[in-house]
């Protein structure tokens, strides 16, 4: 789905939301610079794929804590994984 139909599912399911559009940042700490209206609940996204790029994953977590990807490659049983790459994300 794009934006537009995004807002329109959760508008016809009477879901509650904010949107806060700022620039693409890449670390915590370029985070920092940007005002937003909920810092506590800051959060970092992580795109990682596999070794094989058969299975892709997308971790959210509190933006003050730490990925540690050999634990959930553990808990998971997943391959090996990596960050994935522009493209990866584009396709």
């Amino acid at each position: 789905m794009n934006k537009s139909e995004t807002l329109y599912y959760l508008d016809q399911r009477g879901i509650k939301y904010e949107i806060v559009e700022h620039q693409a940042v890449y670390n915590m700490a370029e985070m920092e610079k940007i005002a937003l209206p909920h810092p506590e609940a800051d959060a970092k996204n992580l795109f990682v794929r596999d070794d094989k790029k058969r299975d892709y994953y997308l971790l959210t977590i509190k933006g003050n804590k730490r990925v540690n990807l050999k634990q959930f490659q553990e808990e998971n049983s997943t391959r090996w994984l990596i960050l994935a790459s522009t493209l990866d994300l584009k396709n």
